[in-house]
């Protein structure tokens, strides 16, 4: 779900099959009703998450289990809880602060605010750059969906739906709005934009911090 044309890697005790909700086996038909639309806007993630207020819960407690799904955190995990690493990216001593997880319990998020769209045009509106991203691969939060809200905006498009480019490659399409308000797609990437496409990655966030067209 996380990148849809790779494999599906998970632990032996992890079932093989993940069920996903209707809507996901739907995305891309044009005549599907709102219920797959407001799937597709990604209020409802992670997947079988509830859409109200109070706590959000880890993929581990949705699936009442200690890995999530469809990934393999092994390396990461050695490599960021490696004593040399931690101290060079100035994190507390495991002792102080415990291992680092993929997915802890020890941070809590309060489902609160509901729709993020206004606190957006708030701060565009008040001249704050914003560059929206999505890996086109990823099905956890489909592209479209980012696409389709950032539209919902309602600024004028001043760039219109091109390509943009990396080390003279085509690496994604992106549409600019008024209020420096951009929408980027970075091709063949799933839903952790710089663990896929690393150098594209770079290249776009270096050219945005930079006020570099993109």
């Amino acid at each position: 779900m996380y990148t849809i044309l790779e494999l599906c890697y998970h632990r032996p005790e992890t079932p093989e099959t993940i069920r996903l909700p209707s809507s996901f086996w739907k995305l891309g038909e044009t005549d599907r009703p709102l219920s797959v639309r407001t799937r597709m806007f990604g209020r409802a993630w992670p997947i079988r998450a509830p859409v109200r207020d109070g706590i959000i819960p880890t993929w581990p407690q949705l699936l009442n289990s200690l890995s999530v799904p469809c990934t393999d955190d092994e390396v990461a995990t050695k490599w960021v809880n490696d004593p040399a690493v931690r101290k060079t990216i100035h994190a507390e001593n495991e002792a102080v602060i415990g291992e680092w997880e993929l997915c802890t319990d020890n941070i809590l998020y309060n489902h609160d605010v509901g729709s993020m769209i206004k606190y957006h045009k708030n701060l565009t509106s008040r001249g704050y750059r914003a560059l929206i991203y999505s890996g086109d691969h990823d099905m956890c939060v489909p592209f479209t969906g980012t696409e389709a809200w950032t539209r919902s905006v309602g600024y004028e498009i001043v760039d219109e739906w091109r390509p943009w480019t990396s080390n003279g490659q085509v690496a994604g399409y992106l549409q600019g709005y008024d209020h420096n308000l951009t929408f980027l797609t970075i091709k063949g990437a799933g839903h952790t934009v710089p663990e896929y496409k690393p150098q594209e990655a770079l290249d776009f966030y270096t050219r945005f911090l930079a006020g570099k067209p993109i």
